[in-house]
Formats: C-alpha cells, structure tokens, sequence
C-alpha cells in the first residue's frame, strides 16, 4: 500500500509538470501546444485551472489569464459559442474574478434559440443543456431559472431517459453522468433506477464500465460515474480497479489520455484528478466540477 502512494505521489507530480508546461504566452493553456501551436482554448484553460486549484499550486501569469478570459466575450457580452461562455466563465469564477460583461442575456438567448429549434434529443444537445443551466445556477444562483431553461432542460432529461435506468439512445455513463449532473441543478430527485444502472455499470478488472452490457470504459465514463457516487454517498465497489485505469492512462508527458494508449489531454488529466478526488471523498470535488448546490456542498 506504501508503494502504491509513493508511486501515486510520482504520478501526480508528473502530472502537475505536464499541466504547467502546457500554459501558452497569453495566459491560457492548450494541451496541444508542444506541437508548435500557441492557441490557449477556454475548456483546456478552466481543466487546468481546476487541477492547479485542487492541488493548491499559484496559478502561473495569473493576471494575462483573467485578461485572456475576460477577453473571450464581444462588446455586447456575447461568446462565440456555449461551449466558450460555460468554459471561460467557470475559469474566471475559480479564479475569483469575473467577466466584463453580464453573460445572462447571452445565454437566455441560446436557451431560446436552442427551444425553438426543437432539435433532436442526443448526448450534444444534452450536453449543452446541462451547461446552459450549469451557468446560469454560476451567474444567478439566488434566481429562479428562466421557465425556458427550465423546460429545455426537462424536455431533454425526458428525451434521453431510458426506462430501466440510465441516460441515452444507447444508455451510458457519460449521458447519464451528465444528465444526472442536470438534474440535480434542476432539483429533481433520482430516479431509483438509475443507482441500479449504476451499480451495474461496476466491473472488478475497469472499476467502470462505459454501459451495463459494454466491454471497455474511459476516463470520462469513470468520472461521471464517481461523481455521482461521490453524490449519492455510495462507496464504489472497485476503487482499486479504478485507480489502476487511471494510472494505465498516463503516458510519458506526465499527462493522462482518455484511455490507456491514447495522447494525454488537459481534460483527460482534469478527469484523472477528479476521480482520484471522487474515491478520497474529497470535498474539492463537488466545488471544483460545479454541479451541486451550495447546499450539497454542505452536507
């Protein structure tokens, strides 16, 4: 057991090496960059920021990086896409700093758009949702939500809703991860299906299974599994499984890959992190991934 967290000490400290030297010269960070390209994304920046605040480490040029955040939103507050809004703006609130401008009519009017156009329930389109609503919890928590967020996200939660449990057209732990993490910013209660759909996404050689009836996983899959066990105060059957998914994901850079022999990424390692925090029981989790009340995190 002592080797094991001697050598976790080494893994993670490689990993911190590798979240560092991926920091580009504006501030942000871009896990591609050691190819010669210097573009800073705002997902890769708030992965970082993340992990460098759950490690407790100074956040390297921290002034160029809020301008950089900052700088994501036009004249009129609006961001290029959701993806950028919901990204850039859990960056800066980790940072304790804020936008320039109020992102609340730009969201609003994704929310709108997005209910008129009546697109077809999938795991983008869920996805989406569930940041929509993450950020306006973010940026209003004290305020009821607009009722057409409210309802686009219920409309999408009842789209990918499978009956015997789980999220998806083919039910899985990352549509379900993620539309269990919408429906707690929702309020909504479980559903006891899902804790067996859950359970039964456990497996002793992955820790997790991608779905029930699957043969592989990956770390996002891990992720959103423990999170919501780390949520519904379930201990995971097979925690030292996870872990050695975990550390089979992590190539020579330091950083960690989606799964074992794939390229390391500033998500996948945010991943890495957060499931080590997720078996540890570690309260960072709930704040850092930002999908629990305020209230949860209290309990």
């Amino acid at each position: 057991m002592d080797m094991d967290m001697d050598n976790d000490q080494k893994l993670w400290a490689r990993a911190q090496n590798y979240v560092l030297s991926r920091q580009s010269a504006d501030g942000g960070f871009c896990f591609y960059r050691v190819w010669g390209v210097e573009e800073s994304t705002a997902p890769d920046t708030y992965y970082a920021v993340a992990v460098l605040r759950f490690w407790g480490m100074a956040i390297p040029y921290r002034a160029e990086l809020v301008r950089w955040l900052q700088s994501l939103q036009d004249d009129q507050g609006r961001y290029s896409s959701l993806t950028n809004a919901s990204f850039g703006v859990r960056a800066l609130s980790l940072l304790a700093a804020a936008p320039l401008r109020d992102p609340r009519p730009h969201v609003l009017n994704w929310a709108a758009q997005a209910a008129g156009h009546k697109k077809a329930a999938n795991s983008e389109t869920l996805r989406d949702w569930q940041r929509c609503i993450q950020l306006q919890r973010l940026l209003a928590p004290d305020e009821p939500l607009p009722e057409i967020m409210r309802s686009g996200a219920e409309a999408i939660l009842h789209g990918m809703e499978a009956a015997a449990g789980g999220f998806g057209s083919h039910p899985n732990l990352v549509d379900s991860g993620i539309a269990w993490a919408l429906q707690r910013l929702l309020g909504q209660p479980h559903r006891p299906q899902d804790r067996i759909f859950l359970h039964a996404c456990e497996d002793a050689t992955l820790g997790l299974r991608l779905s029930p009836d699957g043969a592989s996983t990956r770390l996002e899959a891990i992720f959103w599994g423990i999170l919501q066990m780390a949520h519904l105060h379930i201990a995971p059957q097979y925690p030292e499984a996870v872990m050695a998914y975990v550390r089979a994901c992590q190539p020579v850079n330091g950083g960690f890959g989606r799964r074992a022999g794939a390229i390391a990424t500033l998500e996948g390692t945010f991943h890495a992190v957060m499931i080590a925090a997720g078996l540890s029981r570690n309260p960072l989790l709930q704040m850092l991934t930002g999908i629990s009340t305020s209230a949860d995190v209290l309990h």
